[in-house]
């Protein structure tokens, strides 16, 4: 073995190399043996990879906890400011029909369908109403 150890620099180094117990061939012949990933190790892996995601969606729906009261809040209260309006329409109407001569429904309608009430009431109700139905319509939960 002198004439190796020689070659590639010292016996230990050819030792490190071939040795039958740790040397680097064994480590990197065993490394790409341990490259084949079975089914059972890929079943394994989604069972825990959906038991981490699980856990995870528990920790984070904890912690969103105060926002989701927020988003009601300012969700019943646009649902609220929206059928304000429109009571007071329903009424500006029933005037207009006693009274001909006072007319309410114009500027209320007008009120009604501006961007300060219209668009910010339609995306509460399409967002805080519409999460649940989209679930539903495609099956899941």
């Amino acid at each position: 073995m002198s004439w190796i150890g020689n070659l590639f620099g010292t016996e230990s180094a050819v030792n490190n190399l071939v040795d039958k117990d740790d040397g680097l061939i064994v480590r990197a012949g065993s490394a790409i043996g341990n490259l084949h990933y079975s089914n059972q190790e890929r079943a394994n892996d989604d069972k825990e990879n959906a038991k981490a995601l699980q856990e995870w969606s528990i920790r984070f729906l904890d912690a969103m906890a105060p926002f989701k009261i927020v988003q009601r809040v300012l969700a019943f209260a646009a649902m609220f400011f929206w059928l304000f309006v429109g009571l007071n329409v329903v009424i500006a109407i029933w005037i207009k029909a006693i009274y001909p001569e006072i007319d309410a429904v114009t500027a209320l309608t007008e009120f009604a369908f501006s961007d300060y009430v219209f668009y910010p009431v339609m995306a509460i109700f399409v967002l805080y109403t519409g999460g649940g139905t989209i679930n539903s319509i495609r099956g899941t939960k």
